[in-house]
C-alpha cells in the first residue's frame, strides 16, 4: 500500500494493490464492485486487476477486466475546495457498466442510481453510479467534510501527475533508460513530500521543507552517522552521498558553519575506503541516494566532483540519459546529460554556482577533468 494526500495538508490515507481507499482518520474505506452483463467483478477477489502508481507519483491506477474489456479506476488527491480525494472510473469495455461504490457520503458528478446496489451484499449506505461504453464518472471524499454534488473544474490526474513531478524536480530531476528506476526515485521523493516515513533530513530540506528546525534535524542525522563510522574500516556506500548532501541542505538552509563542519567531518574520513555501491537499487528513500551517486559523486568539503564514478550503468549503453540539480558539492549544483556517437558516450554538462569546481570523470575516463561551467567532451568508448 502507498499513502496519498496533499502535501501540507493533515488528510491521509492508504490505497492497497486493488484499489480500495482506506482513510487515516478512522473513517470506512472506500471499496469498488463493477456490475457487468454477466455478475459483479469485485477486484478485491479478482485475478484480472493491474495496478500502477502514474510515473511513481500518488495517483494510482486499477484496472479489472470486465466482459471484453477493462473497467479503469484512478484515485488522487487535490487540494481543491479544501481537499479532495478523487476516485475516477473510465469504461473501456464494450458494454454499459455499474459501478457499486461502499461509502455514501462521497461527492458525485453524475446522478447516484436510485434504490442502491442489487445482487451484491454491500455495507448500508453503498452507492451505484451507472457508466456507459466509453464514458468516465466521478466521486470524491471531502477532506473538510463539505457534501453535494462534485464541483466543476476540479484537477485531472494528468495535472496532478504533473505536479508532483514539478515538485519532486526542486530537488534534482533524472531522466533514465530504466522506468523502474525512474518511478521509484520520483516515489521515494513523493514519500518525502508527504512525511510518510521519510528518513533523508537533507533531502526534505532540497525539495523545499525549510522550517527552523530542519537544520536540528538534519545536524543530529549527520552526527548520528558520523557516530557509526567513527570506527569503521569501510565507509557506506551512502556516506559520501549523506555528506554533501547535507552539506548543502545546510547552505541552502542558511547554515555555511554546519557546512563547513560536515566538509571537516568528511575529510577525515575520505582517505578510508567505501563500500561498492549495490548492483541493484535499494527500496524505499535509499534509491534517492543510489541513484545520484551513480551519476555524480560530489564532495562534501566542497571544490570536486567526480561524473558517473562507476561509469555507464549496465543496461543504459546507447541510451541517452539525463539529470538535474546533482549536489556536486555544498555551493554547486551539476546537470549534465549523456548522448552517444557509435560507442562512445558525449557528455553535456552546466554547473551552477561559484565558478571553480573541478569536474572529473569516473571509471574509464580517469585522465578527463575540466574546471569549465559548462561544456561537452567525447568520453571513453563503451561496447554496445
Amino acid at each position: 500500500m502507498r499513502t496519498i494526500g496533499v502535501r501540507g495538508a493533515p488528510w491521509r490515507a492508504r490505497v492497497d494493490g486493488r484499489g480500495t481507499v482506506i482513510p487515516a482518520d478512522g473513517s470506512a474505506p472506500l471499496e469498488w464492485h463493477v456490475a457487468g452483463e454477466e455478475r459483479w467483478f469485485s477486484p478485491a477477489s479478482e485475478s484480472t486487476v493491474r495496478q500502477t502508481w502514474i510515473g511513481g507519483t500518488p495517483v494510482c491506477e486499477t484496472r479489472v477486466r470486465v466482459g471484453g474489456g477493462d473497467v479503469v479506476q484512478r484515485v488522487w488527491c487535490t487540494a481543491d475546495h479544501g481537499g479532495l480525494t478523487m476516485v475516477e472510473f473510465e469504461n473501456e469495455s464494450p458494454a454499459s457498466v455499474a459501478v457499486a461504490l461502499t461509502r455514501g457520503d462521497l461527492l458525485t458528478a453524475h446522478p447516484v442510481q436510485a434504490g442502491g446496489p442489487r445482487g451484491i451484499d454491500l455495507p448500508a449506505g453503498s452507492i451505484v453510479l451507472p457508466l456507459a461504453h466509453r464514458s468516465t464518472t466521478r466521486a470524491a471524499i471531502s477532506h473538510s467534510g463539505v457534501s453535494g454534488p462534485l464541483p466543476d473544474g476540479i484537477a485531472g490526474h494528468r495535472q496532478v501527475v504533473s505536479g508532483w513531478e514539478t515538485a519532486c524536480a526542486a530537488a534534482s530531476r533524472v531522466v533514465v533508460p530504466d522506468p523502474v528506476l525512474a518511478a521509484s526515485f520520483v516515489a521515494a521523493r513523493c514519500t518525502a513530500l508527504l512525511g510518510d516515513g521519510a528518513d533523508d533530513p537533507a533531502d526534505t530540506v532540497r525539495l523545499g521543507d525549510t522550517h527552523r528546525d530542519s537544520v536540528i534535524g538534519l545536524v543530529d542525522h549527520v552526527q548520528t552517522r558520523l557516530k557509526a563510522e567513527k570506527r569503521a574500516r569501510v565507509l557506506r556506500w551512502d556516506t559520501r552521498h549523506l555528506l554533501v548532501a547535507s552539506a548543502r541542505a545546510a547552505v541552502i538552509l542558511g547554515d555555511e558553519t554546519a557546512a563547513g563542519d560536515i566538509g571537516v567531518a568528511w575529510l577525515r574520513l575520505a582517505d578510508r575506503p567505501c563500500e561498492p555501491l549495490p548492483q541493484s537499487p535499494p527500496e524505499g528513500q535509499r534509491v534517492v541516494a543510489w541513484t545520484e551517486s551513480v551519476l555524480a559523486a560530489g564532495s562534501p568539503a566542497g571544490g570536486s566532483c567526480t561524473v558517473l564514478p562507476v561509469g555507464i550503468p549496465e543496461g543504459w549503453e546507447g541510451a541517452s540519459f539525463e539529470a538535474h540539480g546533482l549536489v556536486a558539492d555544498p555551493v554547486r549544483t551539476l546537470s549534465f546529460a549523456v548522448r552517444w556517437h557509435a560507442t562512445r558516450p558525449a557528455l553535456l554538462w552546466e554547473v551552477t554556482g561559484p565558478q571553480g569546481l573541478v569536474l572529473e570523470g569516473g571509471a574509464g575516463n580517469a585522465d578527463w577533468h575540466s574546471t569549465a561551467a559548462s561544456g561537452e567532451t567525447l568520453l571513453g568508448p563503451v561496447g554496445v
